[in-house]
């Protein structure tokens, strides 16, 4: 196994909430989690209500993060227009 999640390993020494708890908060968000909207950069950022620049400025994370989402889907797009046609 794993060093880091190991019974006794690097989580259970150096959190509070151990291994099982660790384990615990991600089969729960695991079960919440949607493709669609947490898989979707921009719908994530729209549902956590930090989409909008006028009211949280330079929040790096979000501007970054849809230059890159835009990239990849104009990447992504062309590669499959190209292979498939359109």
């Amino acid at each position: 196994m794993c060093a880091l999640i190991e019974p006794g390993g690097f989580v259970d020494r150096t959190m509070r909430m151990g291994r099982t708890g660790m384990f615990n908060i991600i089969e729960d968000r695991y079960a919440k989690w949607s493709l669609q909207e947490d898989g979707n950069f921009v719908k994530n950022m729209k549902k956590r209500g930090v989409d909008n620049p006028k009211l949280l400025p330079n929040y790096h994370y979000r501007d970054d993060g849809r230059q890159l989402w835009r990239a990849i889907e104009q990447y992504v797009r062309t590669a499959i227009t190209g292979y498939y046609g359109q």
